[in-house]
């Protein structure tokens, strides 16, 4: 029996071994089927000797559901963080931290350093906290909640691979980190999901409150930890002695601390950090700018809500929600008629958004949204919005579902339905569809007829019955000129361009 053991013990070290350095190195020490043939070997001799280590790999393992999430107070509290908008807001912060500094240090002999700040990512996650024991053994693991007290996700954490079981310390610790769906995992989820995640923030919570353990693993999710809050034994004197600590133990950052002790350094790494955003394989909504000095931090100490010490610039939002007011139809070149949702106003990525893409009915019932919902919206790479998903499902009840066409919103042709989308077949009068080809065909990438774009084209259409391709090539300047804001210079462009067009290469048709 005591050789048994022995080997449980051996098997454990090995294994958590080999998963840190995959999970937190991305190194892998030993082939996957070597990794499982171990892995099977341990669960059998725990099974036999009934010894289970609580660090053992076979404890993240969760085919368990459970039934509730237990209330669980945090040893030191989770500050929300104070935000700044704009660069004129964080300045003005930057500057009442440095009149702190100046005027502690012209009354008292010990100095405290400039300010200097440890700049982060703020990444767009769950807040968890991690409690490990003097063992070093994980015993909780604790949603943020109202800061004081959160919700216990022991076992839904422990199916996260990169979470370490047992750390070195031998100091009760409290470390906080951020519960992360990469993209790649979302896209994977996604791709083989009976009801897709809305974003990867969603897909993180809902995890983490998931009873079903089997669940919480298959969204495969990441922690990255950035602090640490309680700790018993010497105290950290700076933010870079932490980060080090945090590393050596084991747990994943995502590696980017970078420092800047001026308020122009600070412009250069939130311009830096906006601009690699995109593609970083994970989602961030903002900067964190903490003081690195944590003496200083101690002495500005808090208010009744945050850290007077640290601060989070929020990047313009490329999500948010807002209420679906209708559905219009638009006819394409194709003859395919489109849903556009029409939406209460709403800024979003610096701009005002109305409308958003809704792609086709299988999208719509999908997404199971309706008329009065609210929805949530999301703008990326200056794209059309496009509506994710509805906020709460539970509010369907009061909303008007969105019946598709019968007929043709423009010519009034009965639609028909070729897969998932609807098309109106009215190719010789429907006046979207003859409009748009129109445009399609003296388009850049076509015959490059500088001067007939959506209007000028439906000018055309309306005034002088231009219905088809070659009737561009019967225009008369006369004709032309008789059109309203037309004068004859402009006009003569457009003939000369149209001209111009039939020395285009065969390719360009």
């Amino acid at each position: 029996m005591e050789e048994k053991i022995k080997q449980i013990h051996d098997l454990v070290e090995n294994l958590n071994r080999y998963a840190k350095a995959y999970y937190t190195h991305d190194e892998s020490l030993i082939e996957d089927q070597e990794y499982d043939k171990l892995y099977e070997e341990l669960k059998a001799l725990e099974e036999e000797t009934e010894f289970i280590l609580p660090y053992s790999p076979t404890q993240r393992v969760g085919d368990e559901v459970l039934s509730s999430m237990p209330k669980h107070a945090h040893l030191a509290p989770l500050w929300s963080l104070n935000k700044a908008q704009d660069l004129k807001t964080l300045n003005e912060w930057h500057t009442k931290n440095q009149k702190f500094v100046e005027t502690y240090n012209e009354t008292h002999e010990e100095k405290l350093p400039e300010v200097n700040y440890v700049v982060t990512r703020k990444f767009d996650g769950l807040t968890v906290n991690l409690t490990y024991d003097n063992e070093g053994i994980l015993v909780n693991a604790t949603t943020r909640g109202n800061g004081r007290v959160g919700e216990n996700v022991t076992a839904q954490v422990k199916t996260i691979m990169s979470v370490p079981l047992r750390i070195a310390s031998n100091n009760l610790l409290e470390i906080r980190g951020e519960a992360m769906m990469t993209k790649e995992a979302f896209e994977a989820y996604n791709k083989t999901a009976e009801v897709p995640l809305k974003n990867t923030r969603n897909g993180a919570a809902g995890a983490l409150r998931n009873l079903n353990l089997a669940e919480t693993q298959r969204r495969n999710l990441t922690v990255y930890f950035y602090d640490v809050g309680y700790k018993e034994g010497t105290p950290f004197k700076t933010y870079d002695e932490m980060i080090s600590f945090i590393e050596d133990q084991g747990f994943l950052t995502d590696g980017y601390f970078k420092k800047a002790d001026t308020f122009v350094k600070l412009e250069s790494l939130i311009k830096e950090i906006n601009e690699e955003r995109a593609g970083l394989n994970f989602d961030i909504d903002g900067v964190v700018i903490a003081i690195d000095d944590l003496k200083t931090r101690d002495l500005m100490g808090y208010t009744i809500k945050f850290p007077r010490w640290a601060i989070a610039y929020k990047f313009e939002a490329e999500e948010t929600t807002t209420t679906l007011l209708g559905v219009e139809w638009n006819v394409g070149r194709s003859g395919r008629v489109n849903p556009t949702a029409i939406l209460e106003a709403v800024e979003l990525a610096g701009v005002t958004v109305q409308r958003a893409t809704l792609n086709n009915m299988d999208d719509i019932k999908r997404k199971g949204v309706s008329i009065g919902a609210q929805v949530l919206v999301r703008r990326s790479n200056d794209v059309i919005p496009e509506i994710l998903g509805v906020v709460d499902e539970e509010e369907i009840e009061e909303t008007i579902e969105i019946i598709p066409p019968e007929v043709c919103p423009s010519c009034g042709t009965k639609l028909i339905l070729d897969g998932a989308h609807l098309f109106c077949e009215n190719t010789l009068s429907c006046k979207p569809q003859l409009i748009k080809n129109i445009v399609h065909y003296a388009g850049r990438n076509a015959m490059n007829i500088e001067g007939i774009s959506g209007k000028p084209a439906a000018k055309l259409f309306e005034e002088l019955d231009i219905r088809h391709v070659t009737s561009l090539y019967t225009l008369t300047k006369e004709e032309l000129i008789a059109l309203d804001k037309i004068k004859e210079k402009k006009a003569q462009n457009l003939l000369d361009a149209i001209e111009d067009s039939r020395k285009r290469p065969l390719h360009s048709f």
